[in-house]
This record gives structure tokens, sequence and C-alpha cells, in this order.
């Protein structure tokens, strides 16, 4: 295979759509004030907002929506917005095989440690069919900047993808090392872990329904997403977490296997592993949006290990998935780089 054979199947499409997000957090006791708001936004097809993401933690409801939706929902004192304006972004690679580790592992290395690189902030969204990174409208021609000159730029207009072109360094690649430096020795430095995380022990599923049965499921999403608390208590080391988006026909639902047994057998689409989760970042300890790299130090290690991961960012924490089966190996892991990193320092 020559070369330019190997670019070209190793080629990789990023997709910048043309939805212009906010952020927001609805505190737990105000979640009433907003739900006719929220069910009319996510159910009713004359809607017009096309991007509507909900999840709930014990911390709060975190609320991502375009324009249209937020123009919708009422301001008050118990519901904070993010100032920044916030445009998703999608990769793809033909490359790509389905024996391969899926979510954000596949786009790791391509995308999200070049933007932690270029000290660009992401907010992550992974569903059911793709991952979707967020960042700031303010930084996009950053982003392309900053990508590898293999990835091929669209960028919707008008529903259209029209090609754009890239500031792709000559010299970068898509298989970006991960690290954050050269230490006194000359060896390349390993992107520190610099939040804590706990592995949970809620067993999560990623599920799915086609968007023309919606309306058959919206009771049960009604009740997980606003009658939680009637749910009973959570075991030891469990936290609520439920989350729905509906983004360009791909309905996504994480949920846990309580809130499941809620639906009627067959129908979601569920996915065939269980999943593990593991939390960053609190209310407690907020992660913030104008910090960036948070996401590549979990990324690197699990992209490492070739192992597959999904991604929630939320208002006050993230929250990322991994294969039940694999929980002991992301965790062993993610104590190596930390310890890896613990090592550097005291040694410098």
């Amino acid at each position: 295979m020559t070369s330019a054979q190997i670019l070209e199947a190793n080629a990789m499409e990023l997709d910048i759509f043309d939805h212009h997000l906010r952020i927001c957090s609805i505190a737990k006791h105000a979640i009433p004030d907003v739900t006719h708001c929220l069910v009319k936004l996510a159910f009713l097809k004359q809607a017009s907002c096309k991007f509507f993401s909900f999840t709930e933690t014990c911390d709060d409801y975190t609320l991502v929506v375009d324009e249209q939706g937020f123009t919708e929902l009422p301001q008050n004192d118990s519901m904070k917005i993010m100032g920044d304006v916030w445009v998703p972004l999608r990769m793809s690679s033909s490359a790509f095989t389905p024996s391969e580790a899926v979510g954000i592992t596949k786009i790791a290395r391509s995308l999200i440690i070049p933007l932690a690189d270029a000290g660009i902030s992401v907010y992550c969204l992974s569903t059911y069919q793709t991952d979707f990174v967020l960042v700031k409208e303010v930084d996009i021609n950053r982003v392309i900047e900053c990508l590898p000159c293999s990835v091929q730029v669209f960028r919707e207009s008008s529903g259209e993808h029209v090609s754009v072109s890239s500031g792709g360094q000559a010299g970068a690649s898509g298989d970006s090392m991960g690290v954050t430096g050269v230490n006194p020795s000359g060896a390349l430095s390993p992107r520190s872990i610099t939040h804590k995380f706990s592995a949970l022990q809620n067993k999560l599923y990623i599920a799915s329904i086609n968007p023309d049965s919606l309306h058959l499921i919206a009771l049960q999403l009604i009740e997980n997403m606003f009658y939680s608390s009637s749910f009973g208590e959570l075991d030891e080391n469990q936290e609520r977490f439920f989350s729905l988006s509906l983004v360009k026909g791909d309905v996504s639902i994480v949920l846990d296997s309580h809130s499941l047994s809620r639906f009627a057998p067959n129908t979601l689409f569920v996915s065939d592993e269980s999943w593990r989760m593991v939390k960053i970042g609190d209310s407690t300890d907020d992660l913030g949006f104008d910090e960036c790299g948070i996401v590549a130090q979990m990324s690197d290690p699990i992209a490492d290990g070739h192992i597959s991961e999904y991604y929630i960012s939320t208002f006050y924490s993230d929250h990322m998935f991994i294969p039940e089966s694999a929980t002991e190996d992301v965790l062993q892991l993610l104590i190596n780089r930390q310890k890896s990193c613990n090592q550097q320092v005291n040694t410098r």
C-alpha cells in the first residue's frame, strides 16, 4: 500500500454542526418549575428544539439545548446558565472496525488530546450512536487549526456539510502521544490526572429507540426524568444517574438496571454490555468550564489500554462509562497513571 493509500484509508472527518448550544444547571428542588417546558421540548413533535440533552445526577439536572429550546426555558434563580455558546463536533473515520474499542476511546488520539494540548476546553456527550464533543463557539477556528492535516473538516451550513480549509499541522499525526512535555531526563511526561475520581457500583445500560416510537415510552421517560425520588434509596456506593438525549434522530438513554426495569421487555434497543460509572469531580470540586484537559487526562490511559469508553459531562462533574467486565483493568490503568505522574513530580 502506498503512502497516499495509507492516508486515504485512515482519513478522518470532523463535522461541525450548525447548533448553538447552551448548558444549564437546574437545582434539584426546582425541577417542578421547568417540568412542563422540558416535556414540551423533549416530546412534542412541533417543538423547535433540535438538540436536547437532559441528565440527572445527585448534584443537579444538567440541560443542553439549542437556541430555540433555550428561549423557551423559564429564567429564575434556581437555574445556572453557562455564559458561553457551544458548538457540537463529531469525528468519524472509515478506518474504524466493529472489533475496535468504541466511544471516546476511538477519537482520543485524533481529537480529544490535540484539543487539550491546544488549551481548548471540551464538553463531551456520548450517545447510543455517536460521540459529540462540544467546544466554545469562539474556539472553532482554533479547533480547525490544531487538528492534524489528515482530518478533513466539514461545516454544516443551511443543512449542507461544506468542506472547509484545515489549518492542520503538516507534522501532526492522528496518533498523538498524549503527553504534556519533556522532563529533565529527556523522557516524555505522561498526562497527569488532576481531579479526584471514584468508581461507583451502579450497573448502567446505554439504550435507544426508534424516534417514531418515542411516544410509546413517554410516560416511563417522564417518570425517570422527574420522579426518581419515588424509586427508593440506592445501594451503598451508588449514585443517581439518568440521561436522555434527542439529537438529529438519535434517541439515547443511559439508565441503571432499576430504571430499565420500568420499561416493558423488548421496548428499547439496549447495549449488550453493562457499564460501570467512574465519576470525576462533584459540586464541591467544581471542574469548571474554562479548565481544559480533564477528558484527555482520563481518556489517555484508557485509549492506551484499547478499552471502550463513553463519556458524559455535566454542569458540576464528568462521568466516564467503562465496560463492567473491564472495571478492574481501567481502575488499574488510572491508578498506574497517577503513580507514574506522582513519581516524576517527586524526582524533579
